[in-house]
């Protein structure tokens, strides 16, 4: 059983685990591998709660088993609680691949989204060559919305985000 709760000092070395591991970061737009322990250690301390949310504010959770080890961060970013949506992401450890808690801490944060917090729209953009990914985002019921070609670059490489979505009435179905 996988649980959602807020990021704890303990997670911080952990999430170094991903944030250093060259072909994990080969998927990400944000180059992680010079983040500190000490950084890792203020992002982990710096989180708003659901209470404290505001326009532009970030929920950032841990993803953990019944034991409370750490497998991932999930969150909602950018919230906008004008036109109730928000941006979604999602990163985890190696150990947590396969293993459907990815799918599981999913549908637990859409649920926070939709119906704690009452947002109408969660999107999301990802490397367009990033198939595993988006394999991933279809499975859990996202929508492809489009694509903004060539839009950014990493390490001098035009690079293409395929955006996808999800309603409140989609994920009430």
């Amino acid at each position: 059983m996988i649980r959602l709760r807020n990021l704890q000092k303990k997670d911080a070395e952990f999430m170094l685990e991903w944030m250093h591991d060259k072909e994990l970061q080969k998927c990400f737009r944000k180059k992680m591998a010079d983040v500190t322990p000490e950084e890792a250690m203020a992002f982990c301390t710096a989180g708003n709660t659901e209470e404290q949310i505001r326009d532009g504010a970030n929920l950032h959770y841990a993803i953990v088993n019944e034991q409370d080890e750490y497998l991932g961060t999930i969150s909602l970013k950018n919230i906008d609680l004008v036109n109730k949506n928000a941006e979604y992401a999602i990163s985890t450890r190696r150990c947590a691949h396969g293993t459907g808690a990815a799918a599981e801490a999913t549908g637990l944060l859409l649920e926070k989204g939709f119906n704690r917090l009452g947002l109408h729209r969660i999107y999301l953009n990802v490397l367009k060559d990033n198939t595993r990914a988006i394999r991933f985002y279809e499975k859990c019921g996202f929508t492809y919305e489009g694509e903004f070609r060539d839009c950014i670059r990493i390490e001098g490489e035009y690079k293409t985000l395929k955006w996808y979505s999800m309603l409140k009435t989609d994920f009430d179905k």
